[in-house]
């Protein structure tokens, strides 16, 4: 009986123990974290905020209402005097300035100096964007006498580089070309010419953007 006691004791204890020291044994064990994973899908998250167009005023509207904004768009009238503008352009054909940055002969200083001369509201300046703040954006079917064509750097629009030229609408002939008058061309000679069934033909990588003040 007296073995059986001890044995009975021996076994108790060591059950407790088992079970004591297996808890931390067990609690010591990592276990794997989910919040990492969760993390790393936040860019994401990220990406489909930035691509969020409902602030776009034209987002979720009719096609009739899109086509109602283009229409409005190609009505936008001049805000100054074409004709004063392009009778001075036309005063200086065959003149030539002198050329360098923001010298009067330059092609974008001579395109302000006349449509300035027709009280234009030419306010912009530094890049070839930004020249046209507070002007409007038209496509080249609605160009008119008056509007401005500004070549641009497709890759970056408000880069000076080889190439980025600009020249004043003065007529819109029948077959759908332009008569343009233009300074600086060829490039560096500041000499203003005219040009008669004319059409945008910009270089390689670059776009012809139509403004209208």
């Amino acid at each position: 009986m007296n073995v059986s006691a001890k044995v009975f004791v021996v076994g108790l204890v060591s059950s407790v123990t088992f079970a004591v020291g297996a808890a931390p044994a067990a609690a010591e064990v990592p276990l794997e974290s989910f919040s990492s994973p969760a993390a790393a899908v936040q860019p994401v998250t990220t990406v489909a905020q930035q691509l969020d167009t409902t602030e776009d005023a034209l987002a979720g509207a009719s096609i009739e209402s899109v086509l109602q904004a283009e229409q409005d768009v190609a009505s936008v009238p001049h805000g100054y005097d074409v004709e004063a503008a392009i009778e001075l352009a036309k005063s200086e054909i065959g003149t030539s300035r002198p050329t360098g940055w923001n010298a009067p002969g330059e092609c974008i200083m001579s395109a302000q100096r006349w449509v300035k001369a027709g009280n234009g509201a030419w306010t912009g300046s530094g890049d070839p964007v930004a020249n046209y703040t507070g002007a409007t954006r038209m496509s080249l079917a609605d160009a008119e006498p008056g509007d401005i064509i500004q070549y641009e750097y497709t890759a970056s629009p408000t880069s000076w580089v080889t190439g980025v030229h600009t020249v004043l609408i003065t007529e819109v002939n029948d077959d759908g070309t332009f008569t343009i008058i233009q300074s600086n061309s060829p490039g560096g000679s500041g000499l203003v010419t005219e040009e008669t069934d004319w059409t945008p033909a910009p270089p390689e990588g670059f776009t012809a953007a139509v403004w209208r003040f």
